[in-house]
C-alpha cells in the first residue's frame, strides 16, 4: 500500500504542473539530510530510477534509504515510514519552529495536514493566533521532552521482551521428559514473577530481582541516549544541497524491519513463473 501511495504522489505530482516534464526536478532527501537532485524516471518496490542534474545516465538508488522525496514545485510524492512517524510523534506538542529563512517561532501545538502533496505544519503561536506554514519552508522542529515518552515505552519493550525470549529459550534446555509439559514450560515463566499469594504464588522468581532491576535501567538508559541523540528535533529540509541534518531521522523498529523484508521476499517469490502462480492465488484466496 505505501509503494502504491508513492506512485500515486508521482502521477499527481506531475499532473498538476504546468511545465514540461523534463523542468521538473527531484530532490531525493536521505535520513541524514544528504540530497540527490536529479528527475525521476520510475519508482519500484526496491529502488528508485532517477538521472543526475547535468548528466544524461541513468541511475538508481535504494527505496529503503530515502527518507523523502519532493520537487522544485514543493510537491511530495514518496515519503518513508519513519517520516510519517516522526510527524506522528510531534503532534500536539509544544516546542520552536526554524523556517529556511532563519525565523524561529514557539509554538504551543503543532499539526500537520493529512495532505502529503503539498504537506502543511499548523501551528498555535498564542491565544486566538495560528501560523500555516509549508513543510518545505522548515529547516527543523524542536519539540518539549515530553516525547520521551517514546523512550520509556521502548526501555521498557526491549528488556521486557528480553526476558520473555531468554525464557522462552531456556524452556528446551531445561525440558525434562518425566515431567508434564504445561508445568515444566510454567516454571521457566513464573521466575519472573513477584511473589502473589492471592494467585498461589508463594514465592518470589528466581529472575524477578533482575526484572526489577534491569527494566527500570533499561528505561533511564534509553532516556538519555534519545537526549544525547537529541531524539526531540526533527530535520525536514536541508538548508543547503551539501548540508547534512543534525541527525539521522530513521525510525529503528523491530517489527517494521520485519515487515519490509516480507514484502520484499514476498516480491522476489512473486517475481518467478512458480512463485507468482503461488502468490496470485493465496491473494485470491485472502481477498
Amino acid at each position: 500500500m505505501k509503494q502504491m501511495a508513492s506512485i500515486f504522489l508521482f502521477v499527481i505530482s506531475y499532473a498538476w504542473s504546468n511545465e514540461p516534464e523534463t523542468d521538473v526536478m527531484h530532490m531525493l532527501v536521505n535520513y541524514n539530510g544528504e540530497t540527490i537532485i536529479g528527475s525521476i524516471d520510475s519508482v519500484g518496490q526496491e529502488f528508485i530510477r532517477y538521472i543526475p542534474r547535468d548528466s544524461v545516465d541513468f541511475d538508481s538508488v535504494y527505496v529503503r534509504d530515502i527518507y523523502y522525496i519532493y520537487n522544485d514545485f514543493g510537491r511530495t510524492f514518496h515519503y518513508s515510514w519513519s517520516f510519517e512517524q516522526n510527524i506522528n510523534k510531534m503532534e500536539n506538542r509544544t516546542g520552536h519552529l526554524f523556517t529556511l529563512s532563519g525565523d524561529t517561532l514557539e509554538f504551543f501545538n503543532i499539526k500537520f495536514n493529512e495532505d502529503m502533496i503539498h504537506p502543511e505544519v499548523y501551528i498555535n503561536t498564542g491565544v486566538n493566533r495560528t501560523k500555516l506554514i509549508s513543510l518545505y519552508q522548515v529547516e527543523k522542529i524542536v519539540t518539549d521532552y515530553s516525547i520521551l515518552e517514546y523512550s520509556i515505552r521502548k526501555g521498557f519493550y526491549y528488556s521486557f521482551f528480553s526476558f520473555l525470549i531468554a525464557a522462552t529459550i531456556d524452556v528446551p534446555l531445561k525440558w525434562d521428559d518425566s515431567r508434564r509439559s504445561a508445568p515444566q514450560i510454567w516454571d521457566q515463566f513464573n521466575d519472573l514473577l513477584p511473589k502473589m499469594s492471592l494467585v498461589g504464588m508463594r514465592e518470589t522468581g528466581v529472575t524477578y530481582e533482575s526484572v526489577s532491576f534491569l527494566i527500570p535501567i533499561s528505561v533511564l538508559s534509553s532516556m538519555v541516549y534519545d537526549i544525547w541523540k537529541n531524539k526531540n528535533t526533527f530535520y525536514f529540509t536541508p538548508v543547503w544541497e551539501e548540508k547534512k541534518f543534525g541527525r539521522n531521522m530513521y525510525v529503528f523498529s523491530f517489527r517494521h524491519i520485519a515487515y519490509t523484508y516480507t514484502q520484499r521476499m514476498i516480491f522476489r517469490i512473486e517475481k518467478t513463473k512458480f512463485g507468482g502462480k503461488v502468490v496470485g492465488w493465496i491473494r485470491k484466496k485472502v481477498s
